[in-house]
């Protein structure tokens, strides 16, 4: 088995046997190797091994990766061989040839590759049923992250939760994005922020000019106030964290499914405007995010305060606090927008945000029902009553005698 040997004098001794795909190595929880060194970043390369060789990314490291003694970004190690990482050196010791069945079967565009591995053949996935009630078509998403380990965990997942509805495109780079976008059509960009030479927000700016009106989404481990809403107002339509949990990642691929899936429903739009408000809400509260959610329609206007993941005051009208928060949970049609964080005028909240979601579902659900019985009862017809019989003893006159016979009813027969 092929394995990376930390040979420092003086560093803790670890050995990691290597596999097929992508791997970090860094000092923080979460990598694959993870190596407890100061000179060593939290999330400092990632390695692949392809044969005998191992490919070598440094990721915006502070310390640098080097190989051969020069500072690199990307490179390749033969049997051997050794990196350094900040003060901390490896020695690659390679087995028998192992192939990467993973990212083969993922991905059809990565990062550049060794020229005889450049072809964009596509991904020979099985066949399986899209989700209930989608039209069978492929939905193609280019990830533009500077770590192809994280794409092909992320992308190997969401393939999995799409039932293979998605056809997925990566790049590493910015020149690289754009040329997946030239390529061919992509339904969704979803963009990190930690890049190198061209950082995402600025890629975001490129791609928000060039091609207006396609969905992107920015998925950073560099959360921030400050990028939030620069990259919302740069024309992402979704700001969100990293899942670092496979249910994280199951809430976050449900939140892009969506606005891949329905673009055409009825319903809110704005900056996140693929996303229902209820899932905009729990969102924030579970990110702790501050902001405020401006809704309005034609009739009203309103607006609900989020600060660090707690709900403290809602308006709309002359309602405020939990009345105001379900009446605009309540709204069926109209638009709203993520805006940044200002403080409410007053706190007129102080339930947990779970408890308010949960009674505002409740209340939309019974005035659904109490709308719907009425109407159902209107849209049933009436009984038509049978004609009445005219009694026995009654004469019916159906014409009267003026020299001639004049029917009652003004015809003329």
């Amino acid at each position: 088995m092929a394995k990376l040997v930390v040979i420092t004098k003086g560093a803790s001794p670890a050995v990691h046997e290597l596999g097929p795909g992508w791997l970090t190595i860094g000092r923080a929880d979460g990598n694959n190797f993870q190596i407890v060194e100061p000179s060593i970043s939290g999330r400092h390369c990632e390695v692949q091994l392809r044969g005998t060789e191992l490919v070598v990314r440094d990721l915006l490291s502070s310390n640098g990766t080097f190989v051969g003694g020069n500072k690199i970004t990307e490179a390749v190690l033969k049997a051997g061989e050794t990196l350094r990482l900040g003060e901390v050196e490896l020695r690659f010791e390679a087995a028998a040839p192992t192939g990467n069945p993973i990212a083969a079967a993922i991905f059809k565009a990565s990062a550049p590759p060794p020229p005889k591995t450049g072809s964009s053949s596509q991904p020979a996935a099985p066949p399986k049923p899209q989700l209930p009630g989608e039209a069978a078509r492929k939905f193609h998403v280019l990830f533009v992250d500077d770590s192809m380990a994280f794409i092909e965990t992320f992308g190997g997942l969401c393939l999995e939760f799409s039932h293979h509805a998605w056809e997925i495109h990566s790049a590493t780079t910015a020149d690289r994005a754009l040329a997946v976008l030239q390529e061919g059509p992509i339904d969704l960009v979803i963009l990190d922020i930690g890049m190198p030479m061209v950082d995402g927000i600025q890629l975001l700016g490129i791609i928000s000019r060039r091609y207006p009106g396609l969905k992107i989404a920015v998925m950073t481990g560099r959360a921030s106030e400050a990028n939030r809403a620069t990259c919302l107002a740069g024309g992402a339509e979704l700001f969100i964290e990293k899942p670092v949990t496979t249910d994280g990642t199951r809430v976050v691929f449900n939140l892009l499914h969506d606005m891949l899936a329905w673009a055409q429903r009825e319903g809110f739009s704005g900056a996140l405007r693929q996303v229902g408000l209820l899932d905009v809400v729990q969102m924030e509260c579970v990110s702790g995010h501050s902001s405020v959610l401006e809704i309005r329609n034609t009739e009203l206007r309103g607006q609900i305060f989020i600060e660090a993941g707690v709900i403290t005051h809602a308006t709309v009208g002359p309602l405020s606090g939990k009345q105001a928060f379900c009446r605009l949970l309540s709204l069926k049609g109209g638009e709203f927008q993520v805006k940044l964080f200002t403080p409410p005028p007053q706190r007129t909240i102080q339930e947990r945000w779970e408890l308010l979601l949960m009674d505002a579902a409740r209340i939309c659900d019974e005035e659904t029902a109490f709308i719907t019985k009425p109407q159902l009862a209107q849209a049933a017809p009436a009984p038509v009553p049978p004609p009445a019989a005219a009694p026995a003893d009654d004469l019916v006159v159906v014409a009267r005698y003026e020299g001639k016979w004049i029917p009652t009813d003004g015809s003329k027969k």
